[in-house]
């Protein structure tokens, strides 16, 4: 910023009282010395209170600058702002293993099996890689805003002895080279709450927004891969869709890859609401874990569920089952045969909740069908196509 600063005007003659423009005594003085030894001075008075300007004065120089009014705050700095900040550093690729262990809870553990492939334990399942990059982004982008203690003589002060919350990261498949970041007791600063921290291969205590480690505990249910059903969609030839109300949707898919809407005589279906419909039951995942085992299914209304949805190959085979239900304001998820009972998003299962008139050609949606109202505002934006992107509504 102080290279960046461009003299905006300028008062040729030095005022004999420099206290109106802030330089008698001026809040902030910036030295900057040369490798050979030369210093030069800018001393910061005050902003203008019309105009958007600050008063300045390089060195003794007889005339006074103005500058914009953000250069003065850019260059107010205290010992804190110019530290750095970053809390933990690795790479993340060189992270092979990820404990999560909370003072007064049970540990989980990541494991990586493959680049992009991890296992969570308890119960050594499949862990979502997009839970684990955010999380390993989410240590990684951490950043201190203030050093309570450089030099702590006891961590107990801090909620460090015992820790709240212990993050280990091991850098090689040994674990003989780890990071440990120890997560503590709660502190306010003003209105701001902040939580202590240590990294134990640094000396500082650090203080961080309390919301930056709000996502640092991690049950095992909260990083497994929570997907309901995995299948590729390509694969899909026979689609049913049935809903509680009695209606059935079935579509088939011939060589040319044109979908036909099967009850009475055969309609043409729209192939953009098919494709999109597959591709958001391929995304259909659990927010967490209902019930494992499944056990009684009634308990999450899936014994007589919303939406039964069957996909098969071309030869006829089951690619799987897939049951969703609303039950108490929650939405619920499993796959038939399922030893997995997913609590899923509204959107998610609002995207599945359509009617024999979504998927056919030139007609309207169903009035008051979910596939035709606006979708809930905790849903991300749908990536696909409006339906009547084809041209043929």
């Amino acid at each position: 910023m102080l290279t960046g600063a461009e003299v905006q005007k300028s008062i040729d003659e030095l005022p004999a009282d420099l206290s109106p423009f802030g330089l008698d005594k001026p809040g902030v003085v910036v030295a900057v010395s040369t490798a050979s030894g030369q210093t030069s001075r800018l001393q910061i008075g005050k902003t203008t209170a019309i105009g958007a300007k600050a008063y300045v004065r390089r060195g003794d120089e007889s005339k006074l600058l103005l500058t914009a009014s953000s250069v003065p705050g850019s260059l107010t700095k205290q010992v804190k702002d110019l530290r750095d900040k970053q809390v933990i550093s690795f790479q993340d690729d060189a992270v092979q293993r990820i404990e999560i262990a909370p003072h007064d809870g049970p540990a989980v553990t990541l494991v990586r099996v493959d680049k992009d492939a991890w296992t969570v334990n308890p119960g050594e399942h499949p862990a979502d890689p997009t839970e684990v990059k955010s999380y390993l982004s989410s240590l990684r982008s951490t950043r201190a805003l203030d050093f309570p203690d450089d030099h702590p003589g006891a961590l107990a002060p801090y909620g460090l002895d015992p820790p709240q919350l212990t993050i280990t990261l091991a850098l090689d498949k040994e674990g003989t080279k780890t990071l440990r970041l120890l997560i503590g007791s709660e502190t306010t600063q003003g209105s701001q709450k902040q939580v202590y921290a240590k990294n134990v291969d640094a000396a500082p205590i650090y203080a961080l927004g309390d919301w930056a480690v709000r996502g640092f505990t991690k049950t095992a249910g909260q990083l497994r891969d929570k997907v309901v059903l995995g299948f590729d969609p390509s694969r899909v030839y026979r689609l049913t869709l049935s809903r509680k109300d009695g209606e059935t949707s079935t579509l088939t898919r011939d060589d040319k890859g044109t979908w036909q809407l099967e009850g009475g005589a055969s309609t043409a279906a729209k192939e953009a609401a098919v494709q999109r419909f597959l591709d958001d039951l391929r995304d259909l995942r659990g927010s967490d874990i209902a019930a494992e085992p499944a056990g009684d299914l009634s308990r999450f209304a899936l014994d007589a569920p919303d939406l039964r949805i069957v996909l098969a190959d071309k030869d006829g085979q089951p690619l799987g089952t897939v049951l969703a239900a609303k039950k108490d304001a929650k939405y619920y998820a499993v796959r038939d045969g399922g030893q997995t009972v997913y609590e899923t998003r509204d959107y998610m299962f609002s995207r599945l909740d359509k009617h024999r008139t979504d998927f056919v050609q030139g007609a309207a949606p169903t009035p008051g069908a979910a596939s035709g109202s606006t979708p809930p505002s905790s849903a991300p934006p749908n990536d696909g196509a409006d339906e009547g992107d084809d041209g043929d509504d």
